[in-house]
């Protein structure tokens, strides 16, 4: 499979500052990103998650290799080839919110399966509708 490679954002009527405070908890990626049904931190920086994806469940592990005031950012290190990153910039009404993902399934197989699946399309409609969930979280005040 071909790189994917996902951009998306989103502005959000919620403060910067409290989008960046959620987002910057890796934990929380359950609750926004689409797909995902499971994360276990492994160590300080690493995360082993569990994603439904049209060609099943991966466990790709990620570890957090930035971690600032308004960005956190990603590299895959198994199941998974890529990296990942959102950023927050704050305005006087909300703030706006920038999802980058670029990825492919490890193995052939898997790869062509992945093709096949239509996965380009897919982590696409998930990007816009991971920020659209977190837009609605936010928004709610659900995340507090």
């Amino acid at each position: 499979m071909s790189r994917v490679s996902v951009n998306v954002e989103r502005f959000m009527a919620a403060p910067a500052r409290e989008v960046a405070g959620y987002l910057l908890d890796f934990r929380n990626v359950r609750e926004w990103m689409v797909g995902v049904e499971d994360v276990r931190r492994t160590s300080d920086n690493a995360y082993r998650l569990v994603v439904k994806t049209p060609i099943g469940r991966l466990e790709p592990a990620a570890d957090v290799v930035e971690s600032g005031l308004d960005r956190i950012r990603w590299v895959y290190t198994s199941a998974v080839e890529g990296d990942g990153e959102v950023d927050v910039s704050g305005s006087s009404s909300g703030c706006t919110v920038r999802y980058r993902g670029d990825f492919s399934v490890r193995g052939r197989i898997l790869g062509r399966a992945a093709k096949t699946a239509g996965m380009e399309n897919f982590a696409h409609r998930q990007g816009e509708r991971s920020l659209e969930r977190l837009k609605h979280l936010m928004e709610a005040g659900r995340y507090r």
